[in-house]
Order: C-alpha cells, then sequence, then structure tokens
C-alpha cells in the first residue's frame, strides 16, 4: 500500500502565520537557504535552525515537515513571519506533510507553485516549486523555493528545469531562485547553469564552500550579491545551509 497521499493542486498551498505591515529596512537583506532534512535530527536541527535562521528576512526550505514540532517553532521563534508551504505529499500514518517553504518578514503579493510532471522512481512522490512575489517600493522581485527531481532520468531531469525555467521567463523583474536541484554529476550541474543562464540568472559561488558534493545552489537577477557562503560544519542535515545576502 501506497504510504502517502499527494494533495489535490487547490490544497497543496499552506500559509501560517502574518507578516508584520511594514516594509524591510534597507534594500539590502539576508536569506537563509537549506534542505532540513525533514528536521530528522531533533533537538540538535532545532538549535541550528533557531540560531542560523535568526534575523533573516527570507528563509527557503527543502524537506520542511508539518508535523508536531515544526511549525510550533515557526509560529514561536519566528513569529514575526509568514511563512508559505507548497506540500507535496502528505503521509498517511500520521497525516503530516513535507514540501517546500518561505518564511518572510513581508507579506508576499503573490504565492503560486508548479508540480514536477515526472514523479520520483521508487518513491512515486512529485518536487514542488514554490514562486512568492514580493514588493521592494517600486520594484518587484520573484522569490522561488525548489527541490528538483532526484531518481529520474537526465531526460526528466531537464524537462523538470524547463518546467521552472518557463514560469520564470514570464516575470521581467529582478528574481532570486534557490533551493535543492539534486546535481549529483557534472552533467546535471551544466544543464542546470545553461537553462537558468538562458534567462539571464547568475549562478552564485559560495564562500567557505566545503562541499563535495554540490546539491544546492543560488542563482539571482537583479541584485547585487553582498555575501554568499555555505555553513560547511552543521551535521543536523544532510545538507549545509547557505546564506546570501543580497541588495537591490
Amino acid at each position: 500500500m501506497v504510504p502517502f497521499i499527494v494533495p489535490a493542486k487547490e490544497k497543496v498551498l499552506l500559509k501560517i502565520g502574518e507578516a508584520p505591515k511594514l516594509p524591510l529596512a534597507s534594500s539590502q537583506f539576508d536569506i537563509f537557504v537549506w534542505n532540513v532534512y525533514k528536521g530528522q535530527k531533533a533537538h540538535l536541527f532545532e538549535q541550528d535552525f533557531k540560531r542560523l535562521g535568526e534575523n533573516k528576512d527570507f528563509i527557503f526550505l527543502q524537506e520542511a515537515l508539518l508535523d508536531q514540532r515544526m511549525p510550533a517553532m515557526w509560529r514561536s521563534d519566528f513569529s514575526a513571519y509568514e511563512w508559505h508551504l507548497a506540500q507535496s505529499f502528505h503521509y498517511k500514518k500520521d497525516l503530516s506533510s513535507t514540501g517546500v517553504a518561505i518564511g518572510s518578514k513581508l507579506t508576499p503579493l503573490s504565492v503560486d507553485f508548479i508540480r514536477s510532471k515526472t514523479r520520483e522512481l521508487f518513491w512515486l512522490t512529485p518536487k514542488l516549486t514554490l514562486f512568492s512575489e514580493y514588493s521592494f517600493g517600486e520594484k518587484k522581485a520573484l522569490f522561488v523555493c525548489t527541490h528538483v527531481l532526484n531518481f529520474v532520468t537526465l531526460k526528466a531531469f531537464t524537462s523538470s528545469l524547463y518546467e521552472i525555467a518557463e514560469k520564470i521567463s514570464h516575470f521581467d523583474g529582478p528574481v532570486v531562485l534557490a533551493g535543492d536541484f539534486n546535481t549529483w554529476n557534472f552533467k546535471r550541474y551544466m544543464i542546470m547553469k545553461s537553462i537558468f543562464r538562458e534567462l539571464g540568472l547568475e549562478h552564485l559561488d559560495l564562500e567557505d564552500d566545503g562541499r563535495i558534493l554540490k546539491l544546492d545552489h543560488v542563482f539571482v537577477r537583479g541584485f547585487d550579491v553582498v555575501k554568499a557562503k555555505v555553513h560547511h560544519t552543521i551535521v543536523s542535515s544532510d545538507h549545509f545551509p547557505l546564506e546570501i545576502t543580497l541588495k537591490l
């Protein structure tokens, strides 16, 4: 029996919390990106997440888990944030769900998602990409949090990236695209860079990058990059967190 349920499209998006109705203090802001491994290393994960996520303006999560613990942490320790989650699937055993999320100190102008047309081999689960549009004074920017297909053919992987690129192509302004791209070989890595380069997105080289396997990436367009680094000593997930400071 399949242990999960894929929600209907109208039930994919979920909101937790409310951002204050205030603009950001400046045009420079911090973004935190992390595949949190569903918070499986519970106590250690919570310590790292609270410490590294503190005071960030935007938080991009992959493998976020809506269980009893993670949303409670969002509501208490990140109560000034508005969280939007695109749910990939629900576990039948306890109805908890997992997916990609963006937490922000701004209320988005719009939130949307795409679900990969192909599903993972063996698990048969889809992957999600979340699109949030924000206003920075007279400028609008698109923030995209993605978790790309892993156990699929190279053709299916490439097609899933084009699905993301096609939606981004309809937006003319500044863009941040970040998440877990599952680029575990050189072909995947080069295909990823090529597809998003066509949209004018710059792939960021990260400071302190001690990763042997580089699965997580950040692309930007229309921003100055102040800082982009990897927290390569963190062991509370199977992915290292990324921290980026951008300026409009």
